[in-house]
């Protein structure tokens, strides 16, 4: 078993927290907080090792849907003076600057959601919760919520892979991958339904809805070090909403 990286040790509840509290402090800043907050984000996640899935992740994902936010807005908000016009396209100062606002609101929301999943152990973070006295069946929500979209990919891939083996061909154009995708989605759809009734069933087997107190084999510590980190950053939150406020 791999040692502990020093972000792997920080409480699971501590890391959201300080997650949220950055990303609310990105709402009220402008795109040098984004880069700030990327450049930190690249560091801390390379130091829990998922660097790799992290930038695939902002490239395929994140990169693209800003730039189609960003020439959005461009395009509907217009405001002088104006720099370019062709047809019903212009560009103007009013347009790049409601680009560039909420442009970076998305981006500020992304990254920092980005770099709480790619620090956080959603398993750790639910059982943290529990020793804090909520309940066990709304930390299963919150569990099996996080990994819906994992577990639909997996069974999407072994049905795609059960479809090729039936000699349907699911690698040529955009076209055939459409004509591929529609016989799919019943078995996907199905199979989901199906492991959510099972599912039940199991916990319901493991005294799920059973009441009085329960032992686990997991424990999650939160040591001085967690309280403080979690302090500082509602109080550095706190300070920077105030002074956004008044200065």
């Amino acid at each position: 078993m791999a040692a502990q990286t020093p972000i792997e040790r920080i409480n699971p509840l501590t890391k959201v927290v300080m997650g949220v509290c950055a990303i609310v402090a990105g709402l009220l800043s402008g795109y040098w907080y984004l880069l700030g907050l990327f450049l930190a984000g690249l560091v801390v996640v390379a130091l829990n090792r998922r660097l790799g899935n992290f930038l695939k992740l902002f490239c395929a994902g994140m990169l693209p849907t800003g730039l189609i936010i960003f020439v959005l807005n461009v395009i509907a908000k217009h405001g002088p003076p104006v720099y370019w016009h062709w047809a019903f396209i212009i560009v103007s100062q009013g347009g790049l600057d409601a680009a560039i606002k909420f442009t970076t609101r998305f981006m500020v929301i992304g990254v920092g959601v980005m770099i709480i999943m790619h620090v956080t152990n959603l398993r750790y973070f639910c059982r943290d919760l529990e020793q804090r006295g909520v309940s066990s069946r709304a930390t299963y929500v919150i569990q099996s919520t996080g990994l819906i979209l994992p577990q639909l990919v997996g069974r999407g891939a072994v049905i795609m892979d059960a479809q090729r083996a039936r000699g349907i061909e699911t690698d040529s154009n955009i076209l055939v991958r459409m004509r591929a995708l529609l016989p799919s989605a019943a078995p996907l759809i199905l199979s989901t339904l199906t492991g959510v009734a099972e599912r039940a069933v199991s916990l319901e087997a493991r005294g799920m809805t059973m009441t009085g107190p329960r032992t686990s084999l997991l424990h999650v510590p939160n040591t001085l070090l967690d309280k403080l980190l979690l302090a500082l950053a509602l109080a550095a939150l706190a300070g920077f909403i105030a002074w956004k406020v008044f200065w």
